[in-house]
């Protein structure tokens, strides 16, 4: 049995599409579907069926997936034997949304390491569902996911089926990020329908979270802008001088440097989390404890602006 047909299969149940899957893992979708084909023969199960919503596992198929999950988790172990903490380099994988304190406390702590130290750094910015499945699969050693305070429940509750601890990085207010020559940046405060009604607001659509409404655009901003990057949202505040983006607080020396400047901004559900999130077993190595402190030291620049 050919255990990269188990991931997969753990790739469709993730994305519920195998063309997807198939891009995911870089590789044709008839190839994809021919593997599952085969491993399916060899179980002599089906383990995924056609649905308008997508494909979905049998009941035998969740069965097989929840081994599958745990084959590799075992094999990623055994992998790490040999990983490059094995030939005295020591690795760091991070993921976390688009956010500036965290993204400056990695480059600093990349700054801090020696030039002699052997060393591999993985930084990924990403959505909070993408950053649990990350952490969970083994892909990253520490994840931050940031939500709504009304939405604690459900990630609580979501950490917890996938066997994931937590510890709080920062409670907040977003604030409304916007040019120096935006309309209403004379303002010290203003309200979201004053930003909505005369603005562009510049979202990250893929931070939505399925049954859930993850930002206040939902609520209908006149105009929207759909970017990907953290480095894309800094140049377009700065070229479409009438749009804002609603984030964390961030350090007035680095809003500057781009022409930029924040605004308190009022609207139901203003209150945010940033959960620091790795796996119930895992123990936490000199250098993530290092990355950490840096990771608060940065919040706190941030916070007492």
């Amino acid at each position: 049995m050919n255990t990269l047909h188990f991931r997969y299969a753990v790739e469709i149940e993730k994305t519920r599409s195998i063309t997807q899957a198939a891009e995911n893992l870089f590789m044709a979708q008839p190839n994809l579907s021919k593997a599952i084909k085969e491993l399916e023969n060899t179980l002599g199960i089906t383990i995924f069926r056609r649905t308008s919503k997508g494909v979905i596992p049998t009941e035998q198929g969740l069965r097989f997936l929840g081994y599958a999950k745990q084959v590799l988790i075992q094999l990623d172990n055994m992998e790490a034997i040999r990983s490059p903490e094995a030939s005295g380099r020591s690795r760091l994988r991070v993921c976390a949304p688009r956010t500036g304190y965290i993204s400056r406390a990695f480059s600093t702590f990349a700054a801090q390491l020696s030039a002699s130290e052997r060393s591999e750094l993985q930084f990924n910015e990403t959505n909070a569902v993408t950053a649990i499945a990350s952490v969970r699969e083994l892909c990253s050693d520490l994840g931050v996911i940031r939500f709504r305070l009304d939405h604690e429940r459900y990630f609580i509750d979501y950490l917890a089926e996938k066997s994931l601890d937590s510890q709080i990085l920062w409670d907040f207010e977003a604030t409304a990020v916007m040019s120096e020559k935006h309309p209403l940046a004379h303002r010290d405060e203003l309200s979201y329908s004053d930003l909505s009604s005369c603005s562009a607001e510049i979202v990250l659509g893929d931070e939505t979270v399925p049954y859930l409404n993850s930002v206040p655009s939902m609520n209908g901003a006149k105009r929207i802008i759909d970017l990907g990057s953290r480095a894309s949202i800094l140049e377009t505040l700065t070229a479409v001088s009438d749009s804002f983006f609603l984030t964390s607080p961030m350090p007035t020396d680095e809003l500057s440097r781009s022409g930029l400047v924040q605004r308190q901004c009022r609207f139901n559900g203003n209150s945010f989390r940033d959960l620091l999130i790795y796996t119930s077993e895992h123990s936490f190595s000199e250098t993530e404890i290092a990355l950490v402190n840096i990771i608060y030291t940065e919040r706190n620049r941030s916070a007492y602006r």
